[in-house]
């Protein structure tokens, strides 16, 4: 009894959330391994074969040390939402970039502006998202509600690249005549 030598293997690394077991998937075209919306759905090395000779490679998405702000890494759906211990820093960031009061159709704020905080308590009063003993608007609900459509790109979050010029495209702005 043989064994044939399986020949090559072909890895696909990546960022976690970036498609590598949708793209086995379509390979095989079948549901070979499992697919979320959320990161963390592949918690092990897989192999599959797509030929007799030919390998096809899943592995869990890897994470390196990141500049980037944690929130950044939340939206970018790199970190799952689930995870976060507070999600409210998340939707602060959001909601710094973004017009949330309009987006979201919520009530005009009590004071001068909204904080993280307020945005939260009112997109839980406006679904009608209560907590189980006190009925009040449940705020964490809300927040990862928030985080939730902005993950799934229901609310658009665009930022350009740091030096980046409008003119041209180019890294720095042209320099004027003299």
């Amino acid at each position: 009894l043989g064994v044939a030598h399986p020949g090559p293997a072909l890895p696909r690394p990546g960022l976690p959330n970036a498609g590598k077991s949708s793209v086995l998937n379509a390979l095989l075209g079948r549901g070979a391994v499992g697919v979320s919306r959320a990161p963390g759905r592949t918690r092990y090395f897989q192999t599959h074969f797509l030929t007799p000779t030919v390998r096809l490679c899943d592995c869990p998405g890897l994470v390196f040390p990141s500049r980037a702000p944690p929130e950044l890494q939340v939206l970018a759906g790199v970190y799952p939402i689930a995870q976060l211990q507070d999600p409210y820093s998340a939707v602060g960031f959001l909601g710094s970039r973004l017009d949330l009061p309009t987006l979201l159709q919520l009530r005009p704020p009590s004071g001068p502006g909204w904080t993280a905080w307020e945005l939260c308590e009112a997109w839980a009063e406006k679904r009608g998202y209560k907590t189980a003993r006190a009925a009040r608007n449940d705020v964490a609900r809300a927040a990862n509600g928030i985080l939730r459509m902005a993950a799934e790109g229901r609310l658009r979050l665009c930022m350009t690249p740091p030096g980046f010029s409008r003119e041209k495209g180019t890294q720095n702005p042209p320099k004027k005549p003299k």
